[in-house]
């Protein structure tokens, strides 16, 4: 904390000595014979939202009093000075304001020769929010008819020779272009030649259906809020808890009938607790993306124009928090104090509100020198205790018993946490604030110590805004936990002798724990497709278990019509185990005397063949006695399977996690975007999160379902895992691509599932003879001793290495499809 208000408490001392000198003069006169190009790229297809990229090139005469500055470092105040001469934006309505929000991943080249400089110039921006973005040059404006990109040169250059500009509308036909081109392709891409100074290139056009779809749906403007109520930020994305709670409902509901008559106390509280938390699922889906436009429509009723929708945001967050810690401790004297602490920061803003306080952000007044401070804390205390409640409630979601980690170490992990959110949020600013005041002169910009106070004052108003995204999608991500843990407490194997796989209402909710985890939360047109991916994982995960219903080693029928595994599991483990050994050594023998062409081995022989088939003859037809331990896994129940299935494949999944994480985050362009983002801290939890309850719930499915999957080796039961994580990827991967939307990686996620599933399969079979290692000098040797064919196990490696291959090479270009996660 100490370090955290050292880091606030420099802004106060480093910002308010700004001098103000006079501004610069551009001597636009010097720059008549400048050269300029200028290229206005769109790409609509593989983006959410419509990219366009601005290039510029610049050569300048050696004589311009301000060219030698361009030479200097960008940090100074000359460089700054002479290069917002060449490409600042215009004012707007005689108001002068630098800050410009556009993204600039390269930095600008300069060069001299001698008589000239040259400026090489790229920046970026993506058409969502707001209906006017400027870009380089560039002013896109966005309206219901359609999407109008004009040039808006600086000043200074208005009468220089502007040998080419072009305008590349992305494979969209332009419907008007003033002035005429001169030159052109496909009624795409429009080229102009030495533009007169008074005439600025404007081009109109449609924008593709999908764009324009996701711009209206996400825009928070008056134009399009009723669009924006139903779209992905709203209502669609509500529809993803709405539909995962009702889910978990009616999983709950079929096990709870599935136990006996009468239930344990515990098991009558997990179903509860499981139960209680599909309703909040549901609640908090509903009052987090729902709750602005509901403000709107309040505001829209009563005729009430205070702008209060930030405020609004720091309630949810407030009741976010204790509601998590309710649901995951029961400590009275934690949750007293985490009310208290809520109350507390919720009681200083209302007051700040209401008397126009500037020691927190509010919506009249701007921040104080103190508030930077002030917010900071109150930030961090808010930020913590949501922590707590994150921490409290997954660790009880997995457990379903009273908090296990003890409160000194849960509040200071979360203390942690949320001093680590808040120190994140302050240097995102620092970055951001650079990015936007790029060609500002905090010595000569006379607005430059307001305009900073109002945008760090914003920061923070809108920070409690900003976190709540990423908090809720750690909520989506732990919202299949407490099934996991209501299995735990409530197994039918628990009541009836002889239940070797889950029972029907068991399955079902395996089933539907798998297709909240790993059913993709598809966008179309700026719309949820949640409803139709949901559907095809439930159907391809429910398919699987069928086609384990007729090939499955267990199911086979064996007496009285009765599986073969509820006879194995009324076997001693041990003795499956010395009956698998003994016919794997009889094989040996054979084959080893099949070499032989000595005819007093016959009978050996025959008498080996003769007790082969006896064994074989004892199982159902098809079913071997090595295939048996294999069947039955490395546990003595279908739970220890499930758990030592998790275990393993969260190990297994480290690597593949960490190689995810930097193709999201970090590659390309994504850690400048993330950098600059308030809430970085926590997507990065949220990032690391996923991929990890990724890899334990496809480990539990496969520990759980091994007896029920087809194959009869580990690794070949997690292809049909496998597959029911594909196949709804796929389609969604499909329909995107021929929609033209932003397309996920789909093949390197496949990949990556397939290695860790593939891997963890592999070290199950292994763990089933792990009583049998001390017999072999390397784990090699176990490994061909366990398959046997060691073509099977080199096809296997060849398998994962091209499973390797084939993820790198798809992550190889990536590129960020948009700034806003």
């Amino acid at each position: 904390m100490l370090v955290l208000l050292v880091c606030l408490c420099l802004p106060v001392t480093g910002r308010a000595d700004a001098v103000e000198d006079a501004p610069t003069d551009c001597r636009a006169s010097q720059l008549e014979t400048a050269k300029v190009t200028a290229l206005a790229e769109f790409k609509h297809r593989g983006n959410d939202f419509s990219m366009v990229t601005s290039t510029m090139d610049i050569s300048v005469p050696a004589g311009w009093t301000h060219a030698s500055d361009l030479l200097l470092d960008a940090h100074s105040p000359a460089y700054r000075s002479a290069l917002a001469c060449l490409v600042g934006k215009p004012p707007s309505q005689n108001q002068i304001d630098f800050r410009d929000y556009e993204w600039r991943f390269k930095p600008v080249m300069v060069k001299a020769d001698g008589q000239r400089v040259k400026v090489h110039y790229e920046a970026v921006t993506w058409v969502q929010f707001s209906s006017f973005d400027a870009v380089g040059p560039w002013a896109v404006t966005v309206s219901k008819e359609n999407w109008r990109i004009a040039l808006r040169p600086s000043p200074a250059l208005k009468g220089a020779d502007w040998d080419r500009v072009q305008v590349d509308l992305g494979g969209r036909g332009a419907l008007t272009a003033t002035p005429r081109p001169a030159f052109g392709e496909g009624g795409t891409k429009l080229n102009w030649r030495h533009k007169e100074p008074d005439q600025n290139p404007t081009v109109t056009f449609r924008p593709p259906t999908v764009q324009y779809w996701d711009f209206i749906t996400t825009s928070p403007e008056e134009t399009w809020q009723f669009w924006e109520t139903w779209g992905i930020y709203s209502a669609s994305a509500a529809f993803w808890y709405v539909a995962s709670g009702a889910l978990l409902l009616v999983g709950g509901r079929r096990l709870r009938r599935s136990l006996a008559a009468t239930t344990t106390s515990e098991e009558s509280g997990a179903l509860r607790y499981l139960r209680w938390w599909a309703f909040l699922l549901m609640f908090l889906g509903v009052l987090a993306y729902l709750d602005d436009n509901v403000y709107w429509w309040f505001q829209h009723l009563v005729g009430w124009y205070h702008d209060y929708e930030y405020t609004v945001a720091v309630f949810v967050l407030a009741f976010l928090g204790p509601v998590l810690c309710l649901f995951g401790s029961r400590s009275k004297r934690l949750l007293f104090s985490c009310g208290g602490v809520v109350l507390g920061v919720l009681g200083w803003y209302v007051v700040s509100e209401i008397f126009d306080f500037t020691l927190l952000p509010t919506a009249d007044r701007y921040l104080s020198a103190p508030g930077w401070t002030v917010a900071a804390v109150a930030c961090t205390a808010l930020t913590a205790v949501c922590w707590i409640g994150v921490i409290a409630a997954g660790q009880r979601m997995l457990l379903i018993r009273e908090t296990r980690i003890p409160t000194r170490v849960l509040v200071a992990a979360a203390l942690a946490a949320a001093t680590a959110t808040v120190l994140w949020a302050y240097l995102a600013f620092d970055r951001y604030w650079e990015r936007i005041s790029w060609l500002a002169d905090p010595h000569s910009s006379p607005v430059f110590q307001r305009v900073w106070v109002e945008e760090l004052d914003s920061w923070w108003l809108s920070f409690p805004a900003t976190l709540l995204d990423p908090l809720l999608l750690i909520i989506s991500v732990l919202a299949p936990l407490p099934a996991l843990g209501v299995l735990r407490v409530c197994r039918v194997e628990q009541h009836e002798q002889g239940a070797f796989t889950p029972a029907p209402s068991e399955k079902f909710l395996l089933v539907a724990i798998f297709a909240i985890t790993f059913a993709p939360d598809a966008r179309y047109f700026g719309f949820s497709g949640y409803a139709l991916t949901l559907v095809l994982s439930l159907c391809t995960a429910w398919g699987v278990l069928v086609l384990g219903s007729h090939f499955s080693v267990l199911e086979q029928r064996f007496a009285d019509n009765a599986p073969l595994g509820r006879t194995i599991s009324l076997t001693d483990r041990a003795d499956v185990l010395r009956l698998a050994r003994r016919f794997r050594e009889l094989q040996t023998r054979l084959s080893r005397l099949s070499t032989s062409n000595l005819e007093e081995r016959s009978a050996e022989r025959q008498s080996i063949e003769a007790e082969i088939d006896r064994l074989d003859q004892a199982l159902p037809a098809g079913v071997r006695p090595a295939d048996l331990p294999f069947a039955c896994g490395p546990m003595a129940t279908w739970w220890g399977n499930a758990r030592r299935g998790a275990v393993n494949a969260c190990l297994i999944g480290l690597p593949a996690t960490g190689l995810l994480y930097w193709v999201d985050s970090v590659k390309g362009y994504s850690w400048t975007v993330g950098a600059q983002d308030a809430a970085g801290f926590v997507w990065i939890v949220f990032e690391i999160l996923l991929w990890q309850v990724w890899w334990l719930v496809g480990g539990f499915f496969l520990g759980a379902l091994w007896r029920d999957l087809p194959g009869r080796h580990g690794p070949t039961k997690a292809v049909f895992v496998t597959l029911a994580f594909a196949i709804p990827a796929t389609a969604d991967f499909l329909i995107v691509q021929a929609i033209g939307g932003s397309v996920p990686q789909v093949i390197g996620e496949i990949a990556a599932f397939g290695s860790v599933t593939t891997c963890t399969g592999l070290m199950m079979d292994l763990q089933t003879f792990q009583n049998e290692r001390r017999y072999w000098p390397t784990n090699a040797s176990l490994v061909a001793y366990v398959y046997q064919m060691r073509f099977a196990t080199i096809a296997f490696f060849l398998a994962q290495l091209l499973a390797l291959v084939t993820l790198w090479k798809t992550f190889a270009d990536v590129s960020t499809s948009s700034p806003n996660r």
